[in-house]
Parts: C-alpha cells; structure tokens; sequence
C-alpha cells in the first residue's frame, strides 16, 4: 500500500480520522468486515483502516456506482461491506443504493464522508447540504449522523450488528469526544434528552455535529433566564418521534439544528411529525438555505455565513419565544 500519514489515534478529534481507528477495530472483531473505497482514502480516513486491514480495503476508484453495487455482491457473500465516498456523491449512486441494495434490503453500510458545509479545500461542488432528502425517503435504509466520537464509534458498532442497510453521515471536522453526557449509549431510533430544565420555555433539537452548538446555545439562554431543555437525535431513519412529542408538551417553541438545508431534512422531520399530531407549538430552523450552492471556507467562516453559530441559535429561539407570545396575545 502507498505510505500515507497515519495520525496519531490520541493526538486527532477529526472524526473522520477516529473512524478509520474505530472501523479498524470493529474488523479485528467481525472478520467478514471490508471497506470499499472511492479513491478518497486519506481524505475519508479509510487510510487508517488501509493501514491496519490492507487486505480488506477493496480499492473501487473513481467509481461510486460500481462501487456500490460491487458492496451489494459482497453483502450477499456474507460479508459485511463499508463502502466509503463523499456524501456529495451520493447524487451519483442513489439508484445503486435505492435498487441494488435498499430494494434486496441487504446489508451494506455506506459511510457518507464530509458531509454538510466542513470539507475544508475540496471546493464547493463536494459539500453535500440536501442529500437527505433522498436518504430519508429510500425505504429499509437506516440513516444515522453521529455528534461526537464516542457516539460515531457506537454507531458503527450498531452498523455492524444490525442487519441491514444503513448509511451513516460523517463529518470532516473536529469534534468532542462525548458531547451527550457521561454513561450515553446510542440507541437505533432513539433520541436522548441532553439537558432539561424545570418547565422549560424553548426546546432546542439537533443532530449530528450541531449538538455542540446547541450545547453552547442553550447556556447562553439560560444566561438570559430562559429555560431549556436538549435533545439530541442521531438516529433520523427510523426517529424518535415520541420523545420530540413529549418535548413539544413541555415548551412554548422549538428549534432546530442541522448541518444541512432546512428541507427535507431535520427541520422537516419534526415540522411533519408536529403537523401529523396537530401541535400547535412553533418551530424555528438553524441550517442552510435549501435555495443556495452553498460556498466553501473555514468552518467558523461558514458558520457565521449561513448563521449557524450558536448566537444564531439564540437569536433564532427568542425571535420564535417571542413570535408564541405575541399570538397568543392576539
């Protein structure tokens, strides 16, 4: 194998680097693992995996529909198949994924890179903010988008021990180990409440790397005496559309955070789960704009740029705190 850098597993919190240590780990365990990888290893961190299983690192090239339906094949061998590109891509394969895999509900897990604004200097046509709206809409595909690194690592181990297919969004970026709370356990459809306060007033809702966000967001609203309460959902195929309902019983407004547009994915998740029981509580969205190619830049950059930083949140829950109060006043 070519001799690329292998960062050091305690020195890196890029997740995409902790993927390749924790996908390396899960194959010494599973031995039917193997990865697929689209010509993107270094940037991906499957490289790290490369390094530790040469021999089941499978090298597709610039390929991603050949490559899914070659990880199809494999699943029906009884392996258990990673194949990993950019989550950009995944406007190139969705037929493979819909038709060859999700159609025969087999088990493959595709591992969605840099997803939503951080791909660092790939360039603006290789950052994916509307990818969900296919996702989530392909029947039998488990969709899960990891916050942090110990919870990236759990879901990868739920990836391997359900059966199934499953695409799984990872960011580019650094992250914190645990940003849930001590003792978390991911769950496969299951959200967890963060953080809540007694009769809260705003309910904060994220996914993905915006729990570290709405963490800081919801500290400077309790600064200003606002109440919160936090739920974090990684899982959002199948969703826990239970604990949202149960949050929406509690506070006035609801706000979302998603590093992707505000259609078709988060956002539309909890507006369509609302509107089907008929709660009245008002919803706020923190994301992109589903009208915009969306630019490239440093990640607080890009932050700033589509007011996602969690100021933007807080801006955003007064403004819905506000907009509740004065309808009522009505």
């Amino acid at each position: 194998m070519a001799q690329f850098t292998i960062p050091a597993r305690d020195a890196t919190s890029e997740m995409r680097y902790q993927m390749g240590y924790a996908l390396a780990d899960l194959a010494n365990e599973y031995p039917r693992i193997v990865a697929l990888d689209g010509d993107l290893r270094t940037s991906s961190g499957l490289h790290i995996f490369e390094h530790f299983h040469p021999d089941k690192l499978i090298k597709a090239g610039i390929a991603e529909q050949n490559m899914i339906a070659m990880a199809a094949g494999l699943s029906q061998e009884g392996y258990i198949p990673f194949p990993c590109t950019f989550d950009a891509f995944v406007r190139r394969f969705m037929d493979q994924l819909y038709v060859s895999v999700a159609y025969g509900n087999l088990n493959v897990k595709v591992l969605g890179a840099y997803v939503g604004l951080f791909t660092g200097k790939a360039g603006a046509t290789h950052q994916s903010d509307k990818e969900l709206g296919m996702l989530l809409r392909t029947p039998n595909l488990t969709v899960l988008e990891p916050g942090c690194n110990d919870e990236m690592a759990q879901v990868l181990r739920a990836a391997v021990e359900t059966s199934g297919p499953f695409y799984l969004r990872i960011v580019r970026c650094e992250v914190g180990w645990n940003e849930i709370f001590e003792g978390y356990r991911f769950r496969i459809g299951k959200g967890v409440t963060v953080l809540e306060d007694n009769a809260p007033d705003v309910g904060l809702v994220s996914t993905g790397y915006m729990i570290k966000t709405a963490r800081l967001a919801a500290e400077k609203l309790r600064a200003r005496g606002i109440r919160v309460r936090l739920d974090h959902h990684p899982s959002l195929k199948p969703f826990d559309r239970e604990l949202l309902l149960e949050m929406a019983g509690k506070v006035a407004a609801i706000v979302t955070m998603e590093n992707h547009c505000v259609s078709g994915g988060l956002y539309s998740l909890v507006a369509e789960t609302l509107a089907a029981r008929g709660c009245g509580v008002r919803v706020g969205a923190i994301g992109t704009d589903p009208e915009d190619f969306i630019h490239t830049g440093h990640v607080n950059d890009l932050l700033h740029r589509y007011r996602m930083t969690s100021g933007d949140v807080v801006e955003k829950a007064l403004a819905v705190l506000r907009g509740t109060r004065e309808t009522a006043a009505v």
